[in-house]
């Protein structure tokens, strides 16, 4: 999991207009190894993924977790959205680049809305070394992203956005606060805003450990609620947040 926590932990500020990204460099297949390769859509009840038939693997992984990604998400966030997901897996570097821009290309996934609508971008060399649960974090992560974009502002704070989208992926899937955020302690005194930063994991792991917070004070509605009212604001007061309080709770919870 802290590979896990890792990957989740690094964004972009941009995220209202590409999603959630997660960060590592991709590998770049020889070209003789794609030449056989072709286009495969593997259709589920949620959606669809649409990759190389050199990465049917993954592709199967994955659209064997889009349709309870989605109603995970679904049953948590009772919004009003598609509720379906297209993911896709670029079968080459270039690709992805074309999809995701050359910024956004070392990620290891992202959300985006283009002229096709919104969709889950994959790179393959990293979604392919992530566990099960990993994977169903990430889509779920992901989905959120997909689900409550109309609904947020593109000036809501990333503690609130990301912290929402990692505790929609987390809840209800048996992870201690610890083993989700292993980074984390009980040392803070204001909210998380090293997004960007050297401090960017322990920014994650804070910015999640919040909404657990909220949950244990406000119930699952609760945090549903808050984020909602929030996130669609242009912008957010930090005293939302009672800081000593979440402070205390890290406290008990880990220490």
């Amino acid at each position: 999991m802290k590979h896990l926590r890792t990957l989740l932990a690094i964004t972009v500020a941009m995220t209202f207009l590409l999603g959630l990204t997660i960060a590592t460099r991709p590998v770049e297949l020889p070209p003789t190894a794609t030449t056989h390769c072709k286009e495969t859509v593997l259709k589920v009840s949620a959606g669809t993924v649409t990759s190389s038939s050199c990465d049917g693997e993954l592709a199967a992984r994955v659209s064997g977790l889009v349709d309870e990604s989605v109603t995970g998400v679904a049953d948590i966030l009772d919004v009003s959205w598609v509720r379906r997901v297209d993911v896709v897996i670029p079968a080459t570097d270039a690709e992805l680049v074309s999809l995701v821009g050359p910024a956004f290309a070392d990620m290891a996934g992202i959300a985006i809305r283009d002229g096709s609508g919104q969709r889950v971008v994959l790179n393959r060399a990293r979604a392919a070394s992530l566990t099960l649960l990993e994977l169903r974090v990430l889509l779920r992560h992901e989905i959120t992203h997909v689900a409550t974009r109309d609904l947020t502002s593109d000036s809501a704070p990333l503690w609130l956005v990301e912290g929402f989208a990692d505790w929609v992926a987390f809840h209800g899937l048996g992870v201690p606060l610890r083993q989700a955020a292993p980074a984390l302690t009980s040392n803070v005194s204001a909210l998380p805003s090293d997004f960007g930063g050297p401090g960017r994991d322990l920014a994650y792991q804070q910015a999640y450990s919040i909404m657990v917070y909220l949950e244990s004070k406000l119930g699952e509605r609760g945090v549903v609620d808050f984020f909602l009212r929030h996130a669609s604001l242009s912008a957010v007061d930090p005293r939302v947040v009672d800081v000593a309080g979440w402070r205390e709770f890290l406290r008990s919870s880990i220490g």
